[in-house]
């Protein structure tokens, strides 16, 4: 397979270093540091684009890679709510996206998981459910990617909830309609995502907890296996619900 990283910062040298352990060949790197930019990658052959990107830049890379019709695995956040456009973008070429705010499998086993809890969970008013976010202080975007998803779920499965606050509260309590989203950054702190469902007798959390960028990597190259026949758009669940 021949790839082409865009964004070389620390998860764009680590997908490369598994790249490699593969036996897959990296044809080109798009990175500022290295004076290549994405219309660089017209003069290049390659297979798939792994981007890990920083949020400025990924709207105007998504629109590129759409009008060019290349394959793409995009793991670069901060242009959720532009998702309508990009899906419209992809409907009308012949490239094909899977995007996720959280490539790693266990991430996404534990979105899995926190559907079939949040079924559950809307049964039972006598719990309230609020979600928190570790990451270490280079995290660039607040709340992640991997927290929206999460709201996204328990909106999906909560009747109780309607609207999502990510900001301190500090001239109010919250509301009983509002899903509280907080996230913390700091230092080298593991990447971290819990739910709690909290009642007056007791507190139910389901969390996860990654340990190093290598999940991230490794299955992001896994998706692009996936990708390469396929056409249009897809996001992270319709590759695990193949599993």
């Amino acid at each position: 397979m021949k790839i082409a990283i865009v964004g070389y910062w620390k998860m764009g040298q680590v997908v490369e270093k598994h790249a490699l352990n593969r036996g897959d060949e990296v044809v080109a790197i798009i990175d500022p540091a290295q004076n290549t930019q994405k219309e660089d990658l017209l003069k290049v052959d390659f297979d798939v684009i792994i981007e890990f990107c920083v949020p400025q830049v990924a709207l105007d890379n998504l629109k590129f890679y759409a009008q060019n019709n290349f394959k793409v695995v995009m793991a670069s956040t901060g242009w959720w709510e532009h998702l309508d456009e990009v899906k419209d973008l992809f409907s009308m070429s012949e490239g094909a996206i899977i995007w996720s705010g959280n490539f790693s499998l266990g991430v996404n086993l534990f979105y899995q998981m926190l559907d079939n809890m949040s079924k559950m969970m809307n049964k039972f008013t006598e719990y309230d459910v609020m979600a928190h976010e570790f990451h270490h202080n280079m995290k660039i975007d607040s709340p992640s990617g991997t927290l929206i998803n999460i709201w996204d779920i328990i909106l999906e499965n909560t009747d109780s909830k309607t609207s999502k606050q990510t900001n301190s509260l500090t001239d109010r309590a919250i509301k009983p309609e509002e899903l509280h989203l907080t996230s913390t950054r700091g230092w080298h702190i593991p990447w971290t995502h819990s739910v709690m469902y909290d009642s007056m007798f007791d507190t139910i959390e389901l969390k996860h907890t990654a340990r190093t960028k290598d999940g991230f990597a490794i299955w992001s190259i896994v998706c692009w296996e996936w990708l390469k026949d396929k056409q249009w758009f897809f996001d992270i669940k319709d590759f695990t619900k193949s599993l």
